[in-house]
């Protein structure tokens, strides 16, 4: 079903007739197949990798338990993540990415066999199920390969290509990292004319597509293929069939006009009362959710003073984080932050409006059409930062690597905490121009904000090793440096 199947896991899900359940026949049954396998995730590593990040004293040595030793060795950049004894987080429970690529791959084999439904209908969940996997492809190989580079990715060590929805598979010898990036994009090139538009946040449409499409080749460093697919995707926003829309921050989170209308505040013990939930919330295109809360690590991680120094004064996102301890009210020191939403919601991590534009500015003003990226930058941040602040300043606009780096800190004011930054950090490794806009130092502080510790990012832990089980349960399974 996955690259490992644990043997206590295989009555549950491996039987043949599982029970209380029939074998999918019909075409509405693979449907159902499809709508059940929503893509909740384990991926969660970047959250604690990114450079926005920084971890507090004492929380982050008091944390306890497995889950809690694995965020503390990630933020910490080790090579072992996993016990000798343990899987992989991404290869275990129901809601890890690689666990759902048995199930995408069932409907990808079977669905045009089945009964009851029309030629169209198959085609359609056909196409769902193809850009299912890639995007499980596409997050396995963020986890756990280099990043890509044009000039070693033919014989970079890439994933096993899993394509059939075979338990009694023995063999997982990995692929080139061409290969594992000619996969994913096929996938979602050949689902593309089958999609419909968008009209459910997770039900996956065309715009979700062309989306990832455009993710993927940035993460390859193609920003012209990927604005081609961007431009595409906004031209699918104005299809759209539920609403979508950027929400506006100086209004719904306007911290001294809290009784205004649509207001998120006010603000309980456990983050913002009424921030949307995915389903209704207009920003989110589809949504992938990466659960990442837990009551031990709260204030352990936190967004570090390099991050806080980012963020205008008006910038409203910065009521998305609190500045207090968790049920307390002493203050991080040096402006740091926690996440104060999203506790049992979890993250979004798949497309969005606010995605679709920060990356349409970048490869814009990467192809040199400054006018045309400060007006999607302006676009967002004018929903974002009260008053004039909100406009890019007249001598970055003017600047081509200035601007990029401008919309690269964009990138960290939108998306902190959430392991986006992560993505951005990998495909920036090997930019010739822009890696220095990584900060490969980790800092741990103490309760006066003073570094008690500092962490190097290296090379090789851009990709997360294995482990001992997993490479002794799996025969070709090669090790990761």
């Amino acid at each position: 079903m996955v690259l490992i199947v644990p043997v206590s896991c295989k009555r549950e899900f491996l039987e043949i007739v599982p029970k209380g359940q029939t074998i999918a026949i019909t075409t509405a049954d693979y449907e159902k197949i499809l709508n059940a396998n929503y893509l909740a995730t384990q991926f969660t590593a970047g959250v604690y990798e990114g450079d926005e990040m920084a971890a507090l004293q004492p929380y982050f040595n008091n944390m306890d338990g497995t889950d809690l030793l694995r965020q503390q060795r990630l933020f910490r950049y080790e090579a072992r993540v996993y016990n000798a004894a343990d899987l992989p987080s991404e290869v275990t429970g129901e809601t890890n990415y690689i666990r759902k690529l048995y199930l995408f791959n069932k409907v990808i084999n079977e669905v045009m066999d089945s009964k009851g439904g029309s030629e169209e209908q198959k085609r359609a969940l056909l196409a769902e199920a193809r850009m299912g996997r890639a995007i499980c492809n596409f997050m396995f190989l963020s986890d756990f390969t280099k990043p890509y580079n044009a000039a070693t990715a033919g014989t970079d060590l890439g994933i096993p290509n899993l394509t059939v929805a075979d338990v009694n598979q023995k063999n997982f010898k990995r692929g080139t990292l061409q290969a594992g990036y000619d996969q994913v994009i096929s996938d979602l090139t050949e689902s593309l004319p089958h999609l419909s538009a968008l009209t459910h946040r997770r039900k996956i449409s065309r715009l979700a597509a062309e989306f990832y499409l455009s993710r993927v080749y940035m993460a390859m460093n193609n920003f012209a293929a990927a604005q081609k697919h961007l431009d595409a995707a906004f031209l699918e926003v104005q299809k759209a069939q539920i609403p979508l829309t950027l929400y506006d921050y100086t209004v719904v989170l306007d911290q001294e006009n809290p009784g205004a209308a649509g207001s998120w505040f006010p603000e309980g013990v456990l983050g913002l009362n009424n921030v949307p939930i995915a389903a209704n919330n207009t920003e989110i295109i589809y949504n992938i959710n990466a659960g990442w809360f837990q009551f031990q690590a709260v204030n352990a991680f936190v967004f570090s003073p390099q991050t806080a120094a980012l963020y205008a004064p008006t910038d409203r996102r910065l009521n998305l984080y609190s500045p207090f301890k968790l049920f307390t009210t002493t203050a991080y020191p040096q402006g740091m932050r926690r996440r104060n939403t999203d506790f049992f919601n979890g993250i979004n991590i798949g497309p969005s409006l606010p995605d679709l534009y920060l990356m349409r500015a970048e490869c814009k003003a990467r192809s040199n059409d400054l006018s045309g990226a400060v007006a999607d930058l302006e676009v967002l941040r004018t929903k974002r930062i009260a008053g004039t602040a909100a406009l890019v300043p007249s001598g970055i606009a003017a600047s081509q690597q200035a601007l990029v780096k401008f919309i690269l800190d964009e990138r960290i004011r939108e998306f902190a905490i959430t392991g986006l930054r992560w993505l951005d950090m990998r495909r920036l490794s090997v930019d010739p121009v822009y890696s220095n806009h990584i900060d490969f130092t980790h800092r741990i502080y103490g309760p006066n904000g003073v570094v008690t510790a500092t962490y190097q990012l290296t090379p090789e832990r851009f990709a997360l090793k294995f482990g001992e089980r997993m490479l002794n349960e799996n025969k070709g399974l090669e090790e990761n440096p």
